[in-house]
């Protein structure tokens, strides 16, 4: 098991080297979809051998890494100046998304599904993907604040996702549900995990600091602290019962470059790092999409070779549910426009272009995935279709922006 599982690890990390050789010799073949492609096919190749996929490693020693990285590339002010759409995003546009793509879809599936597992579905669907945002607009030119939003967005949301997703698993375990407990929790969870994010970020300057007073600060070391901080973030933020993806975000956002004080030292800690770090996104990045592109044979099978289901009717949903997200983001974001519209210094047309390009450009991505991975197994079919279902829309939502 175990040798399987490196043979598998060491074919990941070919597929990226093989997949940016393609991407050099071949530059208008979008990247992620060549690993995804190179992911399916070691899928397929390996069909004996079994990756146990952990999703709360995944995020945290993935995922997690890649959030600070961007937070780190973040104008703050930029934060500060979008709050409110960002905010609006996070909060009521994820939390309708949710219940609105879960009940349908729970109704569309050719089984009897929980509510609270339908919930969960919409829940894995809802938030965008930062990584996978970004992965596009390195092909495609978009408006600075387009853009600035809805990077914004990716790396806040999951929070309001996952959290969602937490109090529908317990409604399916439990069968019981509080609207007022759930609330409280993402409040504590968002607080928690800003509070828990400066904190680290401060204790990283705070030893860095101290090391220089010594006369012993150096760029390994330095490199050392902000390559752990991300992880040590997640996971002590994980140990308090909030939000890791937030603390990571935040201590990216403390990292930001317009922090940094403009010293000999610090110019050649940025230099190293930058190129460090640009590695390590590559890498972080490949592996997302490789990986999806593996696990998407695991879960695509079960459900397409069930005699009991028919394989257009399964397309069918995946196709209405992915137009249903598009639907409701257009919905809520309208709404948005639709009631700032007066304070804001845009003509009809420029503001519907911004409606537009804010709805077809929240991409889903591997958190999607990781997240409905920590689904319990209730009813292997059922389980086996709400894998799929999430696995096809997160697909077909990618494929629709390349």
């Amino acid at each position: 098991m175990v040798i399987e599982s490196s043979i598998l690890l060491i074919a990941f990390f070919l597929m990226l080297i093989v997949s940016n050789i393609i991407n050099r010799l071949y530059p208008k073949i979008p990247l992620p979809f060549i690993q995804i492609v190179l992911g399916i096919l070691v899928g397929v190749l390996a069909r004996e051998s079994t990756l146990t996929l952990n999703s709360e490693l995944f995020l945290a020693l993935v995922i997690g890494p890649l959030n600070f990285c961007e937070g780190q590339e973040s104008d703050v002010m930029t934060f500060v100046k979008y709050k409110s759409i960002v905010a609006y995003l996070i909060l009521p546009t994820v939390f309708i998304t949710m219940l609105t793509a879960g009940y349908v879809t729970g109704k569309l599936l050719p089984v009897d599904i929980p509510l609270a597992a339908s919930f969960a579905l919409g829940a894995a669907l809802a938030p965008t993907d930062a990584v996978a945002f970004l992965s596009i607009a390195k092909r495609f030119k978009f408006p600075k604040r387009v853009e600035s939003i809805l990077t914004l967005e990716g790396l806040l949301n999951d929070a309001s996702g996952l959290i969602s997703f937490e109090f529908a698993v317990a409604a399916l375990m439990t069968g019981t549900f509080s609207l007022l407990t759930a609330s409280f929790s993402l409040f504590w969870a968002i607080i928690g995990g800003i509070l828990v994010g400066i904190l680290f970020a401060l204790l990283n300057r705070g030893v860095l600091s101290f090391l220089e007073k010594i006369d012993i600060a150096d760029v390994t070391g330095a490199l050392l602290l902000e390559l752990s901080l991300p992880i040590v973030s997640y996971f002590v933020a994980s140990l308090f019962g909030v939000s890791g993806i937030i603390a990571v975000v935040i201590a990216g956002l403390s990292q930001a470059r317009r922090f940094k004080r403009i010293r000999l030292f610090d110019a050649e800690l940025d230099r190293v790092s930058q190129i460090i770090w640009e590695t390590v996104s590559f890498m972080l990045n490949g592996l997302v999409f490789t990986v999806f592109g593996y696990e998407l044979t695991r879960i695509v099978e079960p459900a397409l070779v069930n005699p009991l289901v028919n394989n257009y009717r399964l397309l069918a949903i995946v196709l209405t549910v992915t137009v249903l997200l598009f639907l409701v983001r257009f919905v809520m974001i309208s709404l948005y426009y639709a009631f700032h519209y007066r304070t804001m210094v845009r003509s009809l047309r420029a503001a519907i272009r911004e409606i537009l390009l804010l709805t077809f450009s929240g991409v889903k991505g591997t958190v999607s995935m990781a997240t409905i991975l920590l689904l319990p197994q209730f009813n292997a079919y059922a389980y086996s279709l709400i894998l799929f279902t999430v696995a096809a829309v997160t697909l077909s939502c990618s494929e629709f922006r390349w």
